[in-house]
C-alpha cells in the first residue's frame, strides 16, 4: 500500500442540483505517489501526444474508428473533421 495524502472534496449527490444531499468525495492524487519511489522523476509530455480521457465515453471515442495512431500519437482518422460527441 502506498501512503498517499487524502483529498476531501465537498460535493452534492447530484452535481447539477445544489439542493441535493451534500456529500464528501474522498480521493488521492496519484501524481503524489512519485515521492514514494526513490529516484523517480517526472517528464513533460506535450498535449499533442495524447487525448484527454476523463469519462468512459472519452475512452470509447478514442478506441473507435474516429481516431488513428500516427507515430504513437492519436489523431482524427482521415475524413473525420472533428471528434464526434458521445452522450
Amino acid at each position: 500500500i502506498v501512503p498517499l495524502p487524502m483529498i476531501k472534496n465537498k460535493k452534492t449527490v447530484d452535481p447539477k442540483d445544489d439542493t441535493s444531499t451534500p456529500v464528501f468525495q474522498l480521493e488521492t492524487a496519484m501524481g503524489a505517489a512519485i515521492e514514494c519511489f526513490k529516484g523517480a522523476t517526472a517528464i513533460v509530455v506535450p498535449r499533442t501526444r495524447f487525448a484527454p480521457v476523463k469519462k468512459c465515453n472519452d475512452l470509447l471515442l478514442l478506441r473507435s474508428d474516429a481516431y488513428v495512431l500516427e507515430k504513437s500519437v492519436p489523431v482524427l482518422a482521415p475524413g473525420i473533421h472533428s471528434a464526434p460527441q458521445i452522450s
